[in-house]
């Protein structure tokens, strides 16, 4: 799967309801800094995870496929959990029971911020969730898109 098959299976997917991967964003589960985060910052987009800020379609499309070759892999190297499973709920490859029992799972371990119940810290978490993420939703995406993208050129 590349950068241009995603980018063509997800371009018009902006509107694409994802109620699971908002409410793990919500509760914290997000990068705090770097990445796509900072990417945000230095081009005026909103970074509030309260409000889901910025949307996983635009850490997609504009972050990832707008600055990537559209031939480079997208492969298990990309560990961003909350980009994974938004992929994995818009696309519908996995059961949303199942997306929705990991996030709980995820908020549940998750370390309440100054004794509020969210936003929750995850901090020396990340990984471990970023892989459970990876291990219930990577193939499936690739498998979809890689799909998607057959069928369109036939």
């Amino acid at each position: 799967m590349t950068a241009g098959q995603i980018a063509d299976v997800f371009a018009g997917s902006e509107n694409a309801p994802c109620p699971v991967t908002d409410r793990l964003v919500k509760g914290g589960f997000r990068q705090i800094s770097g990445g796509y985060i900072e990417y945000a910052r230095s081009v005026g987009i909103g970074t509030d995870h309260r409000k889901a800020e910025p949307h996983q379609w635009w850490h997609l499309m504009k972050s990832y496929c707008g600055r990537t070759d559209s031939d480079k892999v997208f492969s298990r190297r990309i560990v961003c959990g909350e980009l994974i499973l938004y992929m994995a709920e818009v696309l519908g490859c996995v059961e949303e029971k199942e997306l929705e029992a990991l996030a709980d799972r995820i908020l549940a371990d998750g370390t309440p911020i100054n004794g509020t119940v969210t936003p929750y810290s995850f901090s020396g978490k990340r990984r471990k969730w970023n892989r459970e993420i990876q291990k219930l939703c990577f193939e499936p995406v690739r498998e979809t898109v890689e799909k998607l993208c057959s069928r369109a050129q036939q």
